[in-house]
């Protein structure tokens, strides 16, 4: 049983791309004791159910009584799960499968964790790593969940166009355009309203209502189409239903809400998702204390005096 583990160990590490100094970490363990496991020694039986959590096996598939199973269709059982939910109970349970992805990152838990339910204070769960950044606000009057998968390169490529941008931020500053959006945003699909309608429902003169339609309709947001019903042309418009921009609001909301509260935080980036080798963003910094020791031995206050007693 001993050669059966020691095995296993080797194979099953070694399939999970770990060094032994890699699991060793990750068990709190030192690489010797790695080592010395899969020479041919037994742990203490505290580590096993850890060490086969690990790596992703059974204890019984640790020491080879048993053949692993064939790796269950993941994508197939989660397909399954959301099909076979009532449609106003899925958005629930696509939460608690997020939730139950970023638990993961917590790589040395081994109780099962749930996604959190009635809490008091606003509270969000972020991953934040070299590959990976996400958050997820868990409150139930509203629930959002956001990934992102950082390129090698970082995201720089993709929003190296700011000007775009900025014009968009621009007119989201404007509260006139939030709240004609907020009203397009209430509306049911295939409405097509004049200027004039608009008007009237948000109460706004007609042309601030035609200069905001017209800035919407550069960036896509609305659609303009020409329509004859009498003598006279007009045109109407279209609300398109961005789910860029709703996230972009939602998540806005949130920050200027400024997140203080924590369900599961997970923190382990060094390099952050900007990318930019050409400006020195990347120095170690110093660390910071409230004293620091001087040549001597004494101490110096915040305040700039020197103590050499002992504080």
């Amino acid at each position: 049983m001993h050669t059966k583990f020691s095995k296993n160990l080797t194979k099953y590490r070694k399939r999970c791309g770990l060094t032994q100094s890699q699991l060793a970490e990750k068990l709190s363990v030192t690489p010797q004791a790695v080592s010395k496991w899969e020479n041919g020694s037994l742990p203490d039986s505290e580590f096993l159910p850890r060490i086969a959590f690990v790596l992703g096996i059974s204890l019984d598939v640790l020491f080879g009584l048993a053949q692993e199973q064939e790796e269950p269709d993941l994508e197939q059982m989660i397909s399954d799960k959301i099909r076979h939910t009532a449609a106003e109970e899925r958005a629930d349970v696509v939460m608690q499968l997020f939730y139950a992805v970023l638990t993961a990152y917590h790589d040395y838990k081994l109780s099962k964790q749930t996604c959190p339910e009635n809490l008091e204070l606003e509270t969000f769960a972020e991953l934040k790593s070299d590959y990976e950044c996400a958050i997820a606000r868990l409150n139930d009057d509203l629930k959002y969940f956001c990934f992102l998968k950082i390129p090698e390169n970082g995201v720089n490529a993709y929003i190296e166009d700011t000007d775009t941008m900025v014009r968009l931020f621009e007119t989201l500053a404007d509260k006139d355009a939030l709240r004609i959006i907020h009203y397009l945003g209430s509306g049911m699909r295939n409405r097509m309203q004049s200027l004039g309608m608009i008007s009237s429902r948000v109460g706004m003169p007609v042309e601030k209502v035609r200069q905001v339609m017209d800035r919407l309709d550069r960036f896509g947001l609305v659609w303009r189409v020409s329509v004859e019903i009498s003598d006279d042309p007009s045109i109407v418009y279209g609300y398109v239903n961005s789910m860029p921009l709703l996230f972009i609001l939602t998540m806005a909301k949130s920050l200027t809400r400024y997140i203080r509260f924590h369900d599961l935080y997970i923190d382990t980036w060094k390099q952050g998702p900007f990318r930019m080798p050409d400006v020195a963003n990347t120095d170690p910094v110093p660390q910071i204390s409230f004293w620091d020791a001087e040549p001597d031995g004494s101490k110096q206050s915040i305040e700039g005096g020197i103590h050499n007693e002992e504080m």
